[in-house]
């Protein structure tokens, strides 16, 4: 099954729920918001700083913020903060280890797929995330 990670998931609820605020909010207002226990939320919001998806600043107008518009910032942009570069197999890694890639006949086939995933979150941006795909999807 491919799958993405829970902390990644979490990443995006977070980042979705300050994309509708739109403002500085603190670790403790999104844990709130969210349902996502805090210190989930601060390891995080401390990865996403990270990755310069979120800019914070301390005092009582501070908070955490998103570091640019949410129509620039993609789903795939989330996911590989948290969990690193997008790979479905190891050989789509630049750095993959497999065993049999020198003689495996999939690689190539693997590294298209895995472009073509990549290219799919990378299309989807945050600002859309805050509004119903599903909804727009169904209207079309």
């Amino acid at each position: 099954m491919l799958r993405i990670s829970r902390l990644a998931d979490y990443a995006t609820v977070i980042m979705r729920d300050m994309a509708v605020l739109d403002r500085g909010v603190s670790g403790t207002e999104i844990a709130q918001n969210t349902a996502i226990h805090l210190p989930t939320v601060r390891k995080l919001l401390k990865q996403l700083l990270k990755a310069g998806l979120l800019v914070s600043e301390r005092g009582t107008n501070g908070g955490y913020q998103l570091s640019m518009p949410a129509d620039e910032i993609s789903l795939a942009t989330i996911v590989e903060a948290i969990d690193g570069p997008l790979a479905l197999t190891e050989c789509s890694l630049p750095t993959g280890k497999c065993a049999i890639s020198t003689l495996c006949v999939n690689k190539d086939n693997w590294h298209v797929i895995n472009q073509v995933v990549r290219e799919a979150l990378s299309n989807v941006s945050l600002l859309q995330m805050s509004q119903s795909l599903v909804t727009d999807k169904v209207m079309k």
